[in-house]
């Protein structure tokens, strides 16, 4: 069955999951929906993406670039803890499906950016771990959720996660949680001195608060998407309750990181309903934690049939929403 080889050959997985991504990038890049380009004015950095908002092939490469160095990192940092107990690429391949399983997810978008610094935040919240010292560490991790925010603005929930994290893995300290708000406000103080200087006249505030505040929202889907949509779901909630219910079995660091990935999921959700587009890429910030959850509940389940068929329905499910 093919989830046990992969168990079994974690290389295999690996190779499988990039050649599974190139796949799908490359066979939707030249037909991707066009993104909307009021979806930019959600970031701080809106020039920026203005300036390549055309140039389909390079949103592509920068697109899938960053998606492969964004998994690579979240699977490290998930090993490197020992936070699945064995060393696996499950997340990998867990975060580039769930960032490939839509077309609008294929290029460049604020959302996608933002996750990588959020991945890094998380890494250095963890790192502070039994550190006697962890003012560098925090920092860091509140500078990363800020140049988070400076791409994609819901991302700034994500100082909370900070403040959480501090209180699951750390005693209390006042100066951690000052030092988490002055990396936070770090990456704003010089981009608004860059914006002031080189983009005096650029209306941020009217266009970040028209969207916020007049953008309507339409959904509608076709057969393809909610196909995807459901199985996505239904993997995702046998996942969590899996999740759930194993946290106790693991040694105390991995029982206070998996308790922390649900906090994730909690404030990932509350930055999708404060996005004014609801579109997949407004859930793409989900697919951290997501991937963790599909990864330990397909990497620690015994049951044979059931773990195999969803595996299978995930991979069908994201072919027909990409190509059917």
């Amino acid at each position: 069955m093919l989830l046990k080889i992969f168990k079994t050959n974690p290389l295999l997985l690996l190779i499988f999951g990039i050649a599974f991504s190139v796949f799908l990038w490359g066979s939707t890049v030249f037909h991707a929906a066009v993104t909307p380009r009021t979806y930019t004015d959600l970031t701080l950095l809106a020039p920026f993406f203005d300036q390549i908002h055309d140039k389909v092939l390079l949103k592509a490469a920068m697109g899938f670039a960053i998606l492969i160095i964004q998994a690579a990192t979240w699977n490290t940092i998930v090993n490197k803890h020992s936070l699945l107990r064995q060393s696996t690429y499950f997340p990998f391949f867990f975060m580039v499906l769930l960032l490939s399983c839509r077309s609008s997810l294929i290029g460049f978008y604020p959302a996608l950016v933002s996750s990588l610094f959020l991945v890094l935040a998380v890494h250095k919240l963890i790192s502070s771990y039994m550190n006697e010292r962890a003012l560098s560490e925090v920092f860091d991790a509140g500078l990363f959720v800020g140049i988070a925010t400076l791409f994609y603005i819901p991302s700034m929930l994500f100082l909370i996660l900070l403040w959480i994290g501090l209180l699951v893995i750390r005693t209390v300290n006042w100066r951690e949680w000052a030092c988490t708000i002055l990396g936070f406000l770090v990456p704003f103080l010089f981009t608004f001195t860059y914006n002031l200087v080189f983009f005096p006249k650029y209306p941020w505030y009217n266009k970040i608060m028209s969207e916020f505040y007049y953008h309507s929202t339409h959904l509608s889907f076709s057969w393809e998407q909610i196909t995807v949509m459901v199985i996505i779901c239904l993997a995702a909630a046998g996942s969590l309750w899996f999740f759930v219910n194993r946290i106790t079995d693991n040694v105390v660091k991995a029982q206070k990181f998996w308790i922390l990935m649900l906090w994730f999921i909690l404030i990932a959700a509350a930055s999708v309903l404060i996005c004014p587009v609801k579109d997949s890429r407004a859930f793409s910030i989900v697919a951290i934690p997501g991937s963790f959850v599909l990864a330990a509940y397909f990497l620690k389940t015994r049951a044979k049939l059931i773990p195999e068929l969803i595996f299978l329905s995930l991979l069908g499910g994201v072919i027909i929403s990409m190509f059917f």
